[in-house]
């Protein structure tokens, strides 16, 4: 009798032990890395996949199937909230020296300036630099400009939805937003287009984007948070002369 508790005790320690660990298909481990122990993909079985980019069964990683989200959700979460609090700081910033200096896109004695690339933020060193490292303050700033969403909204979504797993949605939000924009800028795509353009290229078509608002408002934006605006019909006079040379 002895013997049979003995044996139902230390069946009962190893399924506790099992249900905390991983399957690796024939043996257990904490994680599904740690299952090759040297042995490449073929300790790597049961709740675990073997992946690698070279087809090799000793050059890769093993992974539980769906991904060991358990532990790399905190290492995210805690990277997204560092980023997060680094890019309020500096949109708190941006706010002050240049949205609320630039103001909006006038509706009246406005002359739309010419159409710009999809890599034309290339030509211009710092709407390069803003868009690449603060992409959500860039594209509020465009939406408050052109009054289709406020400043702060549109900065959170964008950052909430483009560094998160959500990043579809914020496609599709961004195409609405996009058009929108387009119509004060006076260089309107259709949605297909908009649609794109947002999912693959949302970076080059925000600056693009930036470049052309800052053009009807005759704003010049620098680092850092620097901003010099010109008379208005100064503005008006070098977009038409833009639009009709394409210079």
């Amino acid at each position: 009798q002895v013997n049979s508790r003995h044996t139902k005790l230390c069946r009962n320690l190893r399924a506790s032990a099992a249900m905390s660990m991983v399957d690796c298909g024939g043996h257990f481990a904490k994680t599904c890395a740690e299952c090759p122990d040297g042995n490449g993909a073929v300790w790597c079985n049961g709740d675990c996949k073997w992946f690698s980019i070279t087809s090799s069964s000793s050059d890769g990683f093993c992974m539980k199937i769906g991904g060991d989200i358990g532990s790399a959700g905190p290492w995210y979460l805690s990277e997204f909230f560092i980023s997060g609090v680094i890019m309020l700081i500096f949109a708190c910033f941006y706010k002050q020296q240049v949205v609320n200096k630039i103001g909006t896109i006038p509706r009246i004695f406005n002359i739309a300036g010419r159409e710009r690339g999809i890599f034309a933020c290339f030509s211009n060193a710092d709407t390069c630099m803003y868009t690449t490292f603060c992409m959500p303050v860039v594209a509020g700033k465009n939406y408050h400009a052109a009054e289709v969403c406020g400043f702060w909204p549109g900065c959170i979504l964008t950052f909430l939805g483009t560094y998160s797993p959500f990043y579809c949605i914020t496609v599709c939000i961004r195409t609405l937003l996009a058009g929108g924009v387009q119509e004060r800028t006076g260089h309107k795509q259709d949605f297909i287009t908009n649609c794109c353009l947002s999912a693959f290229c949302m970076p080059c078509e925000v600056g693009r984007e930036s470049l052309e608002v800052d053009a009807e408002l005759g704003a010049e934006i620098t680092c850092c948070c620097q901003v010099e605006m010109q008379n208005r019909v100064v503005t008006e006079v070098q977009n038409a002369a833009g639009r009709v040379m394409c210079y």
